[in-house]
């Protein structure tokens, strides 16, 4: 089975329910996909087929879903240093992508040797990922090419021993993001050539990438639930203008492993009458389109990855405005607008709301889990969205991507946990420049704030009280500087504003 892919759309970080922030027309952008056989020719010379066994049944005798065996966009790939390893963690794998010579390459993030995590480790020049540990050495395949502690013999058999191979997944880049198959082995690999990302169709996109601490379930439900936008998002809504959803169909049963659509009418007087449709394409694609009464259409797309039972990546495209190209120092200036952006209190305002309701599910469900939510069961007709999320999850999804670990996981409890730099800044390139520039400033303010102070105090000593007032102007000017790029550093990365009802939702 291929599945198919889906046009493109843009949105506000992860949140459908933000209709008319931004928008774009959704023909404007087409599928493009790596053609399959291009990749076959790189990673194996017998065909996929061969290498895949017959899929398990489910009592129903339909094949069962695999959380395993998909592809899942992990990050865009201006989001990934070329020159470094880079560490993320997939359906509760912890692994590690590198730009080899062969191109991007995925490895479990543990070193054969001790189990250290590769991704502290570098990458040298020849593309090889090397283990900081003990400087174990490994190709874009797994394979272990250097043992430095071994003389030239023993080093020999050690890099031919399949026990010293780092776990290898496939890997590939479609439309600037950086796909990973998160299944192991010839019958991963097999499959993964097999299938095709539910890619978006143009590379150009402005991709953002979240990391709340929020579950995959919770993420995905709230992205069927529209209905909650008016009295949740008091601000950019009005509960005032809230219209009863009445008008939301559920699709034809029984659901297959590929998703579902929905479709559904207006929830406010300022898109009442309009025709929506919300599509669930597993295991990480939301496609929600709108066509409101003025004949406008706007489309918001999203894509939900698991990382961990309560941590989920967020990618999104964002529509925003492109600076010209013979703009001097553009890369520049189009850090600091991002930085501009993303610093907005009514952004951060917007996404905490959701935030902290969807924790907050997370901690009930957690401690309960087997009790339902009446949505499940469409308490009301708004709830249709979500008990059909609910309801491929229980028939198709096996419960979920972690139901089958058996582990108990703990929730992200702490303030460091829900900072703005651990949710988005640190992944961000633009942010992590931003901030080596704000702190580049404050410390060259700094240093010329003290040299001016120094000045002025030799100034005054030798009566030249004129000059003296000026220099002491200066350093009074140049530390009030140094502060102010140290505030906005707090105000963008620090977590300040974060965790205080009174200032995520309206009295």
């Amino acid at each position: 089975k291929t599945r198919n892919t889906l046009p493109s759309s843009t949105m506000l970080l992860a949140l459908p329910s933000s209709a008319g922030l931004l928008t774009t027309t959704p023909a404007a952008i087409r599928p493009v996909l790596r053609p399959r056989a291009a990749l076959l020719a790189t990673r194996t010379a017998i065909g996929p087929a061969d290498l895949v066994s017959e899929p398990t049944s489910t009592a129903s005798g339909s094949a069962a879903f695999s959380w395993e065996a998909n592809w899942y966009p992990v990050m865009p790939v201006s989001y990934a240093d070329p020159v470094r390893p880079n560490g993320f963690t997939l359906l509760g794998k912890h692994l590690v992508l590198w730009k080899s010579a062969d191109g991007w390459a995925c490895v479990e993030d543990a070193c054969p040797h001790r189990l250290a995590p590769l991704s502290t480790g570098r990458v040298k020049e020849e593309g090889t990922l090397m283990c900081r540990f003990h400087g174990w050495r490994f190709d874009g395949a797994g394979n272990c090419v250097e043992v430095p502690n071994a003389d030239a013999g023993a080093a020999a058999s050690l890099c031919g021993a399949p026990e010293t191979c780092a776990t290898s997944y496939p890997v590939q880049e479609v439309s600037g993001l950086l796909w990973v198959w998160p299944e192991a082995g010839l019958e991963g690999l097999g499959r993964s050539l097999l299938e095709e990302p539910a890619a978006l169709g143009s590379g150009a996109q402005d991709w953002v990438m979240t990391v709340p601490p929020v579950s995959y379930e919770s993420m995905v439900e709230n992205s069927m639930d529209p209905s909650h936008a008016p009295h949740l998002h008091e601000g950019t809504f009005a509960a005032s203008d809230m219209v009863p959803l009445t008008d939301y169909s559920a699709p034809a049963e029984p659901l297959g492993d590929e998703g579902f659509t929905v479709a559904h009418g207006g929830y406010t007087t300022k898109n009442d009458g309009m025709k929506a449709t919300r599509t669930f394409r597993s295991p990480s694609f939301v496609d929600v389109n709108y066509e409101l009464p003025s004949g406008k259409q706007q489309n918001f797309q999203l894509y939900f990855v698991p990382s961990t039972p309560f941590e989920t990546r967020v990618i999104t495209g964002l529509g925003l405005p492109q600076l010209p190209a013979w703009l001097p120092k553009r890369e520049l200036l189009a850090d600091l607008l991002h930085a501009f952006f993303f610093s907005r209190s009514a952004l951060w305002r917007f996404n905490d709301q959701d935030r902290l309701v969807m924790q907050g599910q997370d901690r009930n469900q957690a401690a309960d889990p087997d009790r339902r939510q009446a949505a499940w069961d469409v308490a009301t007709p708004s709830d249709t969205g979500v008990s059909t999320f609910r309801k491929w999850l229980a028939e198709v999804g096996g419960g979920g991507p972690f139901a089958s670990s058996g582990a108990a996981a703990s929730l992200p409890t702490t303030q460091e946990e829900v900072s703005r730099w651990n949710v988005h800044g640190k992944h961000c390139p633009s942010c992590k420049r931003a901030l080596a520039l704000l702190e580049g400033t404050q410390a060259a303010l700094g240093k010329m704030a003290l040299f001016a102070a120094v000045a002025a105090a030799a100034l005054a000593v030798a009566g030249r009280l004129a000059s003296g007032i000026v220099a002491t102007a200066a350093a009074v000017a140049l530390s009030a500087g140094s502060r102010w790029a140290a505030g906005g550093r707090a105000a963008f990365f620090g977590m300040e504003r974060e965790l205080w009802l009174p200032q995520v939702y309206a009295r």
